[in-house]
């Protein structure tokens, strides 16, 4: 009776220790699980990492590359999908690949490497996708549509594919044919956001303001003046340049993006992939130029003052520097960072303010110690201010003591650690 009482303990204590193990496992998988549901790569890339470092694994090196590409550091990216390449050459190792060196504007070594997975898989409608928006970036527009149609007839992912090949005819200024694309689209009503957002701008590019009010009203896109919006989307131009997105399917479910961190800024990039759950959605090259009114009202309001950035966004990638460079009736602020930023230009309230949006993205706190070292510097200059929205984006807002004639707006590439720069040049009136 004794051994048999000592042999269910034991049992007992065993089965309590594994289930100890299994708990924690299990808690583990909860956690990677609950990191998922909110798109917490940082988090993702951690545990990640951590796995790694007690067991190297081709499919947990791959997890790893693809998170650090939907941050957007896609370097880093590279640098785990290395040796993946290197040792197996599986065709998703180096399509990630080719998304990198696009992403980070090696297009030579994009064009090679799809160049020689179409010479193996000449059936692969994303591989046709991506070839199309590197033709595109490239500027050969008409080779890219082709690579577009050809993706399309291989029937990868129809509303990817219809949304480039109405962005290719809004760059080329071909606003029926974008219409048309866009219209399909949205008749279904399984689009993407940004497709409602392209197909308002084609609309107001066609005179056809009231068809564009009517969408923005039904899907209840915008709280402001309608009318202004619509203003500034007609003085708009589409960009001729842009950069891999990855962007995912939008369901029926209503996007509670706000219309004006899209729409502004005249197009989508092109779209060249369906995996990722999050949109870097704005991550144009070209500049976006405007001009004033002659009419100039500015503001001057005392209150104009400096603050120091509250919060933090999570997951926002760091701008880590700024600068001022002025010059005789002119001046240019150029924002650094080692990641793209994607950004829109708000509508000109007054003629001496410059409003961009920044997506995702934050300075780092001794950045204010530069803003004040500047307006002390530099009297034309009332105020540089980045104020946090709490929704993921922060606000950059500039305040000359002159009316701006011109401003324009565009992305650099440099070499160095930040390499990535917006820069925002203007003009005084006269």
């Amino acid at each position: 009776m004794v051994k048999k009482l000592l042999s269910v303990f034991v049992t007992i204590v065993s089965l309590t220790g594994c289930s100890h193990e299994l708990s924690n496992a299990s808690a583990d998988a909860q956690k990677e699980y609950i990191l998922t549901q909110l798109n917490d790569y940082q988090g993702l890339i951690e545990i990640s990492r951590k796995k790694l470092s007690a067991k190297d694994n081709n499919d947990e090196r791959f997890n790893l590359s693809q998170l650090y590409h939907k941050i957007g550091d896609y370097s880093s990216s590279n640098i785990y999908l290395e040796p993946l390449v290197k040792k197996h050459g599986d065709e998703k190792y180096r399509l990630l690949q080719a998304k990198n060196y696009l992403e980070l504007g090696q297009e030579e070594e994009c064009e090679m490497v799809l160049k020689d997975l179409l010479a193996n898989d000449s059936t692969n409608g994303e591989l046709w996708n991506l070839n199309g928006s590197l033709l595109a970036q490239q500027g050969r527009y008409s080779e890219a549509i082709k690579s577009f149609e050809h993706a399309r007839g291989l029937f990868y992912n129809e509303s990817i594919v219809m949304n480039n090949l109405a962005m290719m005819a809004i760059l080329q200024q071909d606003y029926p044919s974008a219409r048309n694309y866009l219209l399909s689209l949205y008749s279904r009503k399984q689009y993407k956001p940004q497709t409602v957002y392209n197909l308002i701008y084609t609309l107001v590019k066609l005179n056809d303001y009231e068809s564009a009010r009517k969408i923005i009203n039904d899907e209840r896109l915008y709280s402001g003046d309608v009318n202004e919006l619509l203003y500034s989307l007609a003085n708009l131009t589409p960009k001729e340049k842009f950069n891999l997105e990855m962007q995912s399917i939008a369901s029926t479910k209503k996007d509670e993006t706000k219309l004006t961190e899209n729409i502004v800024t005249a197009k989508d990039p092109i779209v060249t992939s369906a995996i990722s759950p999050e949109s870097n959605a704005l991550t144009e090259n070209s500049g976006v130029k405007t001009e004033s009114s002659d009419i100039c009202a500015i503001e001057m309001s005392t209150q104009l003052k400096a603050e120091n950035f509250i919060g933090n966004i999570k997951n926002g990638k760091e701008i880590k520097k700024i600068s001022f460079s002025p010059e005789p009736s002119a001046g240019r602020f150029t924002l650094y960072s080692a990641y793209p930023i994607n950004y829109i230009v708000h509508p000109q309230k007054y003629n001496n303010q410059i409003e961009l949006e920044l997506f995702n993205a934050q300075p780092i706190k001794s950045l204010y110690q530069t803003q004040l070292s500047i307006l002390q510097k530099n009297p034309d200059i009332k105020l540089i201010d980045f104020t946090n929205k709490n929704d993921g984006n922060a606000l950059l807002r500039i305040v000359t003591g002159k009316c701006i004639a011109s401003k324009k707006i565009e992305r650099k590439i440099s070499n160095g650690n930040l390499k990535e720069q917006i820069n925002i040049s203007f003009t005084y009136k006269d």
